[in-house]
């Protein structure tokens, strides 16, 4: 007996609705999948690594911001993209820009990611190498932001550590491990010149660290790290002289004669305030310079007490009535012929063994 075509009608009807939710439900998985680790391989692959760092443009202290260009390079070997030279009659090829893209988007890749990166590229470039016995070589080229750490403590004699964090966060070291030879570490450079011209270039260094990610499984960490130096030589005609300049109001309160000196405390107290605004000037011109633990800001402070010492120990030679200074007349002119040296020497040898220790 033939079923009713209603029956029939509907069983298909539920048949289309059901499909049409698998799909809708398998869509999105499906659109996530990504290739996976190439056959006939032993684990972990080893993925070779290497980095350019083409660029520094800005570094901003406070913020703890650096814009870079860098150029990555990994290189790793995938059997299943192997093919014949003899049949195709080349050894390589080559991509770039869209092409590169669309070919990687087919294969296997380690998916290296940046973890302290801040937000998009400004600019990038992708070119992609495949060679006949399954070795891909990847090249990445992004300018961007990145977040790093700032020690200001020796500012501005100071040195800068920006480093990059990198990571494939799909694999574990079990699956995948970054690996260096000389090769790569050739490849690996900085640039000499640097758009951020109150900066040098050091070094470049390479660390691989593990640690363990959601799921408990270690995980392989590079940590390249970029060391640049501060031109302090820039900062002595902005930053030391003034400060000189507004501390000399101690020498005249020490070496002028009494006829000269007058009022001593209005002079000091408008020093005062002008060293107030100079550390305000220094905070604004050099980001860091005040607020955080540096020299310059060491000096500054120091600054403060020693002009109050300066005017208290000149009011207490010319109007107080000290022990012995009648019945030694001349105490005062000979104290004074001593603090002319031993303060302000006093002082600067401070300031220099602040500056020593930052360098030291």
């Amino acid at each position: 007996m033939r079923p009713p075509l209603p029956r029939l009608l509907l069983v298909a009807a539920a048949w289309f609705w059901l499909a049409l939710a698998g799909a809708a439900m398998a869509g999105p998985e499906t659109a996530q999948e990504t290739p996976q680790l190439p056959q006939g391989i032993h684990l972990p692959l080893a993925v070779h690594f290497s980095m350019r760092v083409l660029d520094i443009s800005k570094f901003n202290e406070t913020s703890g911001e650096a814009s870079m260009t860098i150029e990555t390079t990994e290189r790793w070997k995938d059997p299943t993209q192997a093919f014949d030279p003899k049949a195709t009659g080349f050894a390589r090829f080559d991509y770039v820009g869209a092409e590169a893209e669309a070919k990687l988007a087919a294969i296997w890749t380690p998916a290296t990611e940046i973890e302290n990166r801040i937000g998009e590229p400004r600019s990038g470039s992708l070119a992609l190498t495949m060679r006949a016995d399954g070795t891909v070589t990847r090249i990445r080229r992004i300018d961007a932001d990145f977040r790093v750490e700032v020690d200001m403590t020796t500012f501005p004699f100071d040195r800068q550590t920006l480093t990059l964090s990198l990571v494939t966060p799909r694999h574990s070291a079990d699956e995948v491990i970054f690996v260096m030879n000389d090769i790569d570490r050739e490849l690996a450079s900085v640039a000499s010149e640097l758009s951020a011209n109150s900066w040098t270039a050091q070094s470049l260094q390479f660390v691989m660290e593990r640690f363990y990610g959601w799921n408990a499984k270690p995980f392989v960490r590079i940590k390249a790290s970029t060391q640049i130096e501060r031109r302090w030589e820039h900062y002595v005609l902005p930053i030391f002289v003034p400060f000189a300049a507004v501390l000399s109001v101690s020498l005249f309160l020490l070496w002028a004669p009494a006829r000269l000196r007058g009022d001593e405390a209005p002079m000091t107290y408008s020093a005062l305030l002008a060293l107030a605004a100079l550390g305000f000037t220094y905070e604004s011109s050099f980001p860091g310079a005040i607020s955080m633990n540096s020299p310059v800001a060491f000096m500054v402070s120091l600054g403060y007490f020693y002009l109050v010492a300066v005017l208290l120990v000149s009011m207490l030679l010319t109007d107080a009535n000290f022990p012995g200074r009648r019945r030694y007349p001349h105490l005062e002119a000979t104290i004074r012929a001593n603090i002319r040296f031993s303060i302000p020497l006093s002082f600067l040898l401070v300031c220099i063994c602040s500056v020593l220790r930052s360098l030291l």
